[in-house]
């Protein structure tokens, strides 16, 4: 997974450049085919240890904390997946650039996102509600240096990446959360998260679509900056990392 967020972001730009988006599609849609035939030949038959009802879900979500959790991971996906939708728009209209310095900056962002991956076992054994904290606050951080300053290729290729590497520990701080927060019923706050995560990329693209059309690429981000702020404060004041019964 942390392979592909390297390659598919300057892929994708490179390839839609040359061929097309509706090419692009089309191969993502082949290489979805692809995978789908790869599973259904080589996963094993699981048999299910146990049944899940969709009141399982709402009970979850009643336990104490757990929705407010739920909450700051929609915020923080959904700001974070406004700013990456319109980044191209913000790199060719503010950073100015061509198509080959957004597919490297993108690659770049996706290298850190990998990296960030990476560094973020270490940290989180250290300290959990830290991460997860510090990550929307340094994407506030840089969302607000991209508005103020952005326009610089070095100094925007710089933040992106730093936000792509505060990003890459997201994923996997909330789902540390999740196992320490619901550890008897993980398959299905597992799928709150997941749902939660797709909403937020749906959320984050039209909404970003709607303020980009208003008040173009910066304005995107700096009412993504807000969304993460108040992801911050939620996480702040009303997460917890106690285990919810």
């Amino acid at each position: 997974m942390s392979a592909a967020t390297v390659a598919a972001a300057p892929l994708g730009s490179f390839l839609g450049d040359l061929l097309g988006w509706r090419m692009v599609f089309l191969m993502a849609a082949g290489l979805g085919l692809l995978a789908f035939m790869v599973q259904l030949a080589t996963l094993p038959r699981m048999a299910p240890t146990g049944t899940t009802r969709l009141g399982t879900l709402v009970q979850v979500l009643r336990r104490p904390r757990i929705s407010a959790g739920m909450i700051a991971v929609l915020l923080v996906f959904t700001g974070h997946f406004a700013v990456f939708t319109y980044l191209r728009p913000f790199l060719e209209t503010v950073t100015g650039v061509g198509i080959t310095g957004i597919s490297a900056i993108l690659l770049g962002f996706g290298v850190a996102n990998f990296i960030g991956t990476g560094f973020a076992g270490p940290l989180i054994a250290r300290n959990l509600k830290a991460v997860l904290l510090a990550m929307p606050v340094l994407m506030v951080a840089l969302g607000l240096g991209l508005v103020w300053f952005g326009g610089s290729v070095a100094g925007d290729a710089a933040m992106l990446a730093l936000w792509g590497m505060a990003f890459g520990a997201v994923p996997v701080a909330w789902s540390t959360w999740l196992t320490r927060a619901v550890p008897d019923e993980a398959e299905s706050a597992g799928g709150l998260i997941v749902a939660a995560i797709q909403l937020a990329i749906a959320t984050g693209a039209a909404a970003g679509g709607l303020i980009f059309d208003a008040n173009g690429a910066t304005g995107v981000i700096l009412a993504a900056t807000l969304v993460l702020a108040v992801a911050a404060l939620l996480i702040r004041t009303r997460v917890s990392l106690a285990r919810a019964s």
